[in-house]
C-alpha cells in the first residue's frame, strides 16, 4: 500500500498543471515536476542543481528571494507573484505559495501560471485609459464648441 501511496503522490506531482519544486535553503532548485517543461521548456536536468534566482529577471531578483526565504516560507505568507525566463527568452507570469519542510532543509513551492490573466488585465487597462481619453477629447470639444 505504502508504495502504491508513492506512485500516485509521484504521478499527481508530475501530472500538475502547476510548476512544483522543491528548492534547498540556499535557493537552488532539487527537483521540479514536468509542468517546468510545458510551461518553460526547460528539461528537469537543466533545472535541478541550478538556482532559482538565475531564472528571473533582475528587477525581481529581491520577490525571487523572498519566495525561497526559509523564514518567511515558515507560516502562512500568502501568494507572491514572480515572472521566471523561459528558455525561449521570453517571460511567464506566475503566483507562488511556498511551505517550508525544515526537516529536509527545503521550501516547496507551487506556481500557478498567470500569465494571461495579466495580459487580460493590463488590455482592460489599456481599454479603460484610451475610453478616457475619447472623455476628455469629447469633453474639451464641447468647452471648445460652446465658446465659439
Amino acid at each position: 500500500m505504502e508504495v502504491a501511496d508513492r506512485r500516485l503522490n509521484s504521478r499527481a506531482f508530475d501530472e500538475s498543471p502547476h510548476l512544483m519544486a522543491v528548492v534547498a535553503f540556499d535557493g537552488v532548485l532539487k527537483v521540479v515536476n514536468a509542468a517546468w517543461e510545458r510551461a518553460l521548456g526547460y528539461r528537469a536536468d537543466e533545472l535541478v542543481g541550478r538556482a532559482l534566482v538565475r531564472l528571473v529577471d533582475d528587477t525581481d531578483r529581491a520577490t525571487a528571494l523572498r519566495l525561497i526565504n526559509p523564514r518567511a516560507a515558515a507560516g502562512d505568507p500568502g501568494p507572491l507573484e514572480l515572472a521566471l525566463r523561459c528558455k525561449d527568452g521570453t517571460y511567464r507570469d506566475f503566483e507562488w505559495e511556498r511551505r517550508r519542510v525544515a526537516a529536509e532543509q527545503s521550501i516547496f513551492i507551487v506556481g500557478k501560471d498567470v500569465t494571461d490573466r495579466k495580459k487580460l488585465e493590463v488590455t482592460d487597462k489599456l481599454k479603460m485609459y484610451e475610453l478616457y481619453a475619447q472623455a476628455a477629447k469629447m469633453r474639451k470639444s464641447r468647452e471648445t464648441g460652446s465658446k465659439d
